[in-house]
């Protein structure tokens, strides 16, 4: 271990780093870094075209959606129309819906989501109690 005299009392390397140490987060929370920082650039978006989307799946063709709830059995909402208890798979037509998953004596449980043609989507609703 390597020691350095400072005045009568005796540090060691890992005391010179821990020093160092504070003093770099000192600068950082200062806004002085003078210790360069990389910034990872944004990746570009993707882009699908509509082309390719159109060709696999007809635009009228439903979405499933899967609902499961616990505790199993309650009540399935789309829309604000009853259809049914969970688990269930709900066919629904492309577009934005609101699924609520409801029971006796416990919270309401709500999502608002896209639904994608021939797309399959699972929902898990877990619900606490009042």
């Amino acid at each position: 271990m390597q020691k350095k005299d400072g005045g009568g009392v005796a540090f060691d390397a890992g005391d010179r780093m821990a020093d160092k140490f504070f003093e770099q987060v000192t600068q950082e929370l200062a806004g002085e870094s003078a210790q360069p920082a990389a910034i990872k650039p944004a990746a570009a978006p993707v882009a699908i075209p509509d082309k390719v989307i159109d060709a696999q799946v007809p635009a009228s063709e439903p979405g499933t959606v899967t609902v499961i709830s616990t505790p199993a059995g309650a009540d399935i909402s789309v829309d604000g129309a009853f259809v049914g208890n969970a688990p269930a798979d709900l066919k629904l037509p492309p577009g934005k819906h609101t699924v609520s998953v409801a029971s006796a004596g416990f919270k309401p449980w709500t999502r608002d989501m896209t639904v994608l043609a021939g797309s399959t989507t699972n929902l898990n609703a877990a619900l606490d109690k009042q």
